[in-house]
């Protein structure tokens, strides 16, 4: 359901920005808030896409696929500007 590597980064991290007081415990419960709260958003937009899906015309979900796939490609060039340093 997640992925284990990234809740160790998350505790890691929070753990390097001084939240580990308490033996850690801080950073544990962060990483778990982190957790759930990431559960809870997927889940959500899950329902909410679910509920919608047979309102969605395969015209309109036409356009935001050139949508979405314009500003991924946006995205990446700015990305690649930037790692070139021509920006």
């Amino acid at each position: 359901m997640t992925n284990p590597m990234t809740i160790l980064s998350f505790a890691g991290i929070f753990a390097g920005l001084g939240l580990a007081g308490r033996g850690g415990a801080d950073a544990a419960l962060l990483t778990v808030g982190v957790l759930v709260g990431s559960g809870l958003w997927w889940v959500g937009l899950t329902l909410v896409v679910g509920r919608l899906r047979g309102r969605v015309t395969p015209s309109a979900l036409g356009w935001v696929n050139r949508v979405s796939g314009a500003v991924l490609l946006v995205f990446g060039l700015a990305a690649i500007l930037v790692a070139l340093g021509v920006v």
